[in-house]
């Protein structure tokens, strides 16, 4: 490589030695250099501008004596003391001391040919801007921190207050029940045909009131799991749940089950998470129901083409030979009360719903792919980290 034609004359005018102190003068932090004797030896324009000495006034004069708030700091003489020993230092800012109130030291030991140390160089970094940085993220913490306990006391207060307004609606609605069935024993020779089915759709209305209660107790009791996580074996899950459901003898469901996984959760919420799946697809189904059930490992951005924190999710699937919906209500039908066949099928309009917060509760998500007449699987995302 050639050299420049002028790099002979800018060698010959800039010195090693001058270099060094051109570019000493030239940092932003103020550089001090002193004797074993404490005497100073080098003092940049950045110290010059701190300490408001001027060079010619620093160079030769004793560090303790120039600078003599230096010596009420403990942290400040043992890393020196250090430093003429042999070992850096680092003394942080501090709100006790003000000359480094927002400035932190670094004292690095200076050696000779020999490998002598002869002195101590002095590093001054100013941290005001992050300082002031570091407070303002402070305060924005506290305060938000401040907001999630009144937000979290709030949910608390509301799950309360829904818990007991519901429990004490579902009593008398109980009493109601009971007593139209009561009266329709009691007066069945005197009712018509027409008064009888009066009655059986009143207690069809309460029983679809009795249910959305149910639901919002669900729902409110989701939204704030306290409960500690536990292994869940899925495998041992849905045994329980098929069993569970058999038992009722409602209708003939065929299962599929492949071998699953086992993953860290409320396993109580699952047994309703995987209910309410299997609830939705027995509801939309002309046919038979066929739920198969499966397990598997994905990436999550060759699975849903997002990233995310976690890049593994255990992926379990229910798919089943319903009637399907238009795809583009996929999203739709996880909302409150959403209903694409209002009057048609049965149901609060809330189970979707529960669904999507048992696995937001989980760390995860649900997605659902579906085409009219084809069924739909229900595919549940369960963060791999928080898996057994």
């Amino acid at each position: 490589m050639k050299k420049h034609p002028e790099s002979k004359s800018v060698n010959a005018t800039v010195t090693e030695n001058n270099l060094a102190e051109i570019l000493i003068d030239r940092s932003i932090d103020a550089i001090i250099a002193f004797d074993n004797y404490y005497n100073i030896i080098a003092w940049n324009n950045a110290a010059a501008i701190i300490y408001g000495k001027p060079k010619e006034n620093a160079i030769g004069a004793n560090i303790f004596q120039l600078i003599p708030e230096l010596q009420n700091d403990p942290d400040i003489l043992n890393a020196i003391n250090q430093g003429i020993k042999g070992h850096k230092s680092f003394v942080p800012a501090s709100k006790f001391h003000s000359h480094r109130l927002h400035a932190e030291n670094h004292f690095i030991p200076i050696p000779d040919n020999a490998g002598n140390i002869i002195g101590v160089m002095n590093i001054i970094h100013d941290v005001a801007h992050r300082i002031k940085a570091e407070r303002q993220l402070q305060h924005l913490n506290e305060e938000l921190e401040e907001r999630l306990r009144q937000l979290k006391l709030t949910s608390e207060e509301l799950a309360s207050f829904t818990y007991l307004t519901s429990n004490k609606i579902k009593e008398p609605i109980r009493q109601v029940y009971t007593g139209i069935e009561h009266l329709i024993k009691l007066e069945a020779s005197r009712l018509t045909d027409g008064g009888k089915a009066s009655f059986r759709r009143m207690q069809s209305t309460i029983n679809r009131m009795d249910l959305l209660l149910d639901d919002i107790l669900s729902l409110t009791q989701i939204s704030i799991l306290q409960k500690p996580e536990t292994t869940v074996d899925l495998n041992e899950l849905f045994t329980e749940l098929i069993r569970d459901i058999e038992k009722k003898k409602e209708q003939p469901i065929k299962f599929t089950i492949h071998k699953l996984c086992t993953i860290t959760g409320h396993r109580n919420y699952l047994y309703v998470l995987f209910s309410k799946l299997i609830d939705n697809a027995v509801k939309f189904n002309d046919n038979l129901p066929e739920i198969i059930i499966s397990c598997e490992k994905v990436l999550l951005e060759e699975a849903v083409g997002k990233m995310d924190e976690f890049p593994e999710y255990y992926q379990v699937t229910l798919r089943d030979n319903g009637i399907g919906f238009d795809e583009a209500d996929s999203k739709k039908i996880f909302s409150m009360f959403e209903k694409l066949h209002p009057g048609k099928y049965k149901g609060s309009g809330m189970g979707l719903t529960i669904a999507r917060k048992i696995m937001d509760a989980h760390h995860g998500f649900i997605r659902v792919e579906s085409s009219p007449g084809k069924g739909s699987s229900f595919k549940c995302y369960f963060p791999v980290t928080t898996a057994g």
